[in-house]
């Protein structure tokens, strides 16, 4: 093997071993920023469905002074500290531990005026999913002239709660 050869091979094995610590550094910090979400009777499948369409796969992030959700798939630039949603079906048995998870559980019946659901934060620790924080039962009202698209509107309304819930 000649010197170019080893210096070709030297160059290839530092780029391989900083992107493999690179990429680590950079999975442990989402790790800690990622909120799976689940979803709890949510007998209502449209607003399921729409609900699990806008927040799952979806980064928040605060620039200049103003919360932006976007899908994963748009983000080009890192602004941190960035939250990352997915779903809670995602995790399977071997769960790591403080994996965060919030939990958006239906409370009532869908009405076109109004919507009932809790908001609640868990933390995965010592093989069970422990409470850390639990916002009750959030109620949000609308008063439409002619509802035309009530499930999107109620979705706005429970994504951006989630979201602003995942910051505090």
């Amino acid at each position: 093997m000649d010197f170019k050869n080893l210096l070709k091979y030297f160059a290839v094995l530092i780029v391989t071993i900083t992107g493999i610590f690179g990429c680590t550094k950079k999975e442990k910090s989402n790790m800690e920023n990622t909120f799976y979400i689940e979803l709890v009777n949510f007998k209502y499948d449209s607003l399921k469905i729409s609900l699990a369409e806008n927040i799952f796969g979806k980064v928040s992030f605060y620039r200049d002074k103003e919360l932006e959700i976007v899908s994963l798939n748009y983000v080009t630039d890192d602004f941190p500290p960035m939250h990352y949603f997915r779903n809670a079906e995602m995790l399977k048995k071997e769960i790591k531990a403080e994996t965060k998870k919030i939990r958006i559980e239906f409370k009532g019946e869908f009405s076109i005026d109004s919507i009932n659901y809790s908001l609640q934060k868990f933390r995965y620790r010592n093989n069970t999913w422990i409470k850390t924080s639990d916002m009750g039962v959030i109620k949000d009202i609308k008063k439409f002239v002619q509802p035309v698209n009530i499930i999107n509107e109620y979705v706005r309304l429970i994504v951006l709660h989630t979201v602003q819930y995942s910051y505090n």
